[in-house]
């Protein structure tokens, strides 16, 4: 199910339990944020920045390993997103916690 990050203070933080293997979750990102920060928990996962909430993992992602944080640039550089509204999070095997914080 998706989740929503409203943007209203910077940092904010989500946690989502992803279910399971290849099955995306979306991640709604107000214009506002400039960075995401990604850290799946125990597991390895994917982030993909086109898919279907409850959809199946496609051909364009990243894996990301468990237990190491990976930092998004989404800013142009004059506090505006690059048009990132969405990112889609999936686990790699089965399920698992994955954490979230974005900046702006």
């Amino acid at each position: 199910m998706a989740s929503t990050l409203s943007g209203s203070a910077f940092p904010e933080c989500v946690r989502v339990t992803l279910g399971g293997s290849n099955v995306l979750t979306q991640l709604n990102i107000p214009h506002t944020a400039s960075t995401l920060s990604v850290r799946f928990i125990s597991n390895a996962g994917a982030v993909a920045f086109s898919g279907t909430d409850g959809g199946s993992l496609g051909a364009a992602y990243i894996t990301l390993d468990a237990d190491s944080w990976a930092e998004i640039s989404l800013s142009d550089g004059i506090n505006s997103s690059k048009g990132v509204t969405a990112v889609y999070l999936s686990s790699s095997t089965g399920s698992t916690v994955v954490e979230c914080m974005i900046e702006g």
